[in-house]
């Protein structure tokens, strides 16, 4: 219990802050995780855990999904004890809640980074209000930070943790090779050279990370979403390589708030120009920790590991970008020498390169915070949801002559949000079955044309003689021509004028959903005659 307990010595003011300043972070990210609502990835997450009678079963079935089984046995173990849905909040808050008082209380952080780091989107809205698996990689690599002092002694503790952390999701088995680069850079560089004792644990640890990295990978390969992998056919693997090295930083573009992003899509040059400024902001991070060689060699890895796994095998995304920044953030603390100490190798004073570098990180840490604003007012102050699963649930619910209506979508995954909200049954038209997990196979149908979607429709309801309700998220009625649509990975969705004419014919349009903020999860939705 020692790694989660405040220090005592501090002075009663600075207890008081931080409490003060826990208290609100709490307050908001509750806020923003009760009034957030669920999407797809989320509740996805979800019907995968309940899947099957027993632990067992949910395993065997989960497997190939794509992420470790940690976050999975979570959500079903709160659910035998709560019993609904809203385990995937009370989860999430929690973990995070946790993620944060480790920030506040145990990391030993300057005020100004702590704040900025606490009040970042990630903190806030990604990791904390966003119900999913990346809160836990924050949790346990911040809770390595405290851990450290201890479990380098034998490895084991450390070792454990590791590949608990490996488990959370496929990205953190990187920052589990940052950490072990660390450690095994700390005892190379350090002089005098320590004992054998010290090796003899860094070599426990890497042997139980090891273990944890290899369970990861029997859970999450061979995946059944092979389409959700990045196309590398035909492509030079070397070339790719070599790029993800050269030009790691163009991957975390995700850095900036949205309205820099709205620039960088809609203008070139200054694409051009803010690439150029994320790489002086990345890089110059490094040198933030240029007195502390071990971490700044550990950081970089971890850096271009991402870039590489964003490169070869997943695209990246904000929520996977942004576990470099936790990352960076834990070494900062784990390497911050004690007040009057000189610990460790190359903890020499660096001047003015060390002063550049921090402040290139803090800036890094404000973008985050201007984001969180952003994400903030956009999900506290305005009508605009991120998924308009729950108005349709409310919908639903309001129609007793849709109590038992199957509900089909297309795209299929508009479908995933809904067991959160409703008790109706999904079927996916792609995958021609019944369910609410759509599996992103290049194995389905993956070209629909609208008379396809009636035929399956009309089939339902004379074989099921249920009413059918039909989800569409493109707007038929802003359709000018024949058109192909690009949808998920590799899904086409066929439109002609005439076809629009005989759906229209056979449907009937009994709800338009408005705008979205942050996902595209909106749609008319239709009821078949």
């Amino acid at each position: 219990m020692a790694v989660i307990v405040s220090d005592i010595d501090q002075p009663r003011s600075t207890m008081l802050g931080k409490i003060s300043i826990f208290l609100v972070w709490l307050a908001l990210a509750s806020a923003l995780c009760w009034s957030e609502t669920v999407w797809r990835d989320e509740v996805r997450a979800l019907s995968l855990a309940l899947q099957g009678e027993s632990f067992i079963d949910m395993l065997r079935q989960m497997r190939g999904e794509g992420h470790p089984a940690l976050w999975y046995i979570l959500l079903r173990a709160a659910h035998v004890v709560i019993g609904s849905p809203v385990v995937l909040k009370i989860v999430a808050l929690t973990v995070a809640t946790a993620s944060a008082y480790l920030l506040v209380f145990r990391l030993k952080l300057p005020v100004s980074m702590m704040l900025l780091s606490l009040f970042s989107s990630f903190s806030v809205f990604d990791y904390a209000a966003m119900s999913r698996n990346y809160g836990i990689s924050m949790l346990v690599t911040f809770l390595i930070v405290p851990s450290w002092k201890r479990g380098a002694r034998k490895g084991i503790l450390l070792g454990l943790l590791f590949a608990l952390l490996a488990n959370t999701n496929v990205h953190s088995v990187v920052l589990v090779g940052g950490f072990l680069a660390y450690w095994f850079f700390d005892l190379v560089l350090t002089r005098p050279r320590p004992p054998l004792s010290a090796f003899q644990a860094f070599a426990t640890a890497a042997v139980l990370a090891a273990v944890g990295v290899v369970l990861c990978f029997l859970t999450v390969y061979p995946t059944f979403n092979d389409a959700g992998q990045n196309d590398l056919a035909g492509k030079n693997f070397a070339l790719l390589a070599l790029y993800a090295l050269a030009a790691a930083s163009s991957y975390f573009l995700g850095f900036y708030p949205e309205r820099i992003l709205q620039l960088i899509v809609a203008d070139p040059l200054l694409a051009r120009i803010f690439a150029s400024l994320m790489a002086v902001l990345i890089y110059g991070s490094l040198l933030g920790l240029a007195n502390r060689r071990p971490a700044m060699f550990a950081a970089a890895l971890v850096l271009l590991g991402l870039s590489l796994l964003f490169t070869l095998v997943y695209p990246g995304n904000y929520r996977h970008q942004a576990l470099w920044l936790v990352f960076v953030i834990a070494i900062t603390a784990l390497a911050m020498p004690r007040p009057g100490s000189a610990e460790g190798a190359g903890t020499e004073a660096v001047g003015g390169v060390v002063k550049i570098g921090r402040l290139c990180f803090m800036i890094l840490l404000a973008l985050q915070v201007v984001s969180g604003i952003e994400k903030v007012s956009q999900f506290l102050f305005t009508d605009i949801p991120l998924s308009r699963a729950r108005d349709l649930g409310s919908f639903i619910q309001s129609r007793p002559d849709l109590k038992d209506a199957i509900i089909m979508a297309d795209p299929d995954y508009l479908v995933e949000p809904l067991p959160y909200y409703v008790s109706n049954r999904t079927y996916l038209l792609r995958e021609e079955r019944f369910g609410a997990i759509v599996r992103y196979t290049r194995n389905a149908r993956l070209s629909l044309s609208l008379p396809d979607i009636l035929r399956t429709a009309r089939q339902l309801q004379e074989s099921e003689h249920a009413p059918i309700v039909i989800l569409l998220s493109q707007r038929l009625d802003r359709i000018g021509g024949p058109v192909s649509l690009n949808e998920s990975y590799n899904w086409l969705l066929s439109l002609t004028p005439e076809d629009i004419s005989a759906f229209l014919r056979e449907t009937t349009l009994i709800k338009r959903f408005g705008p979205v903020a942050g996902s595209d999860e909106t749609f008319d939705a239709y009821l078949l005659k």
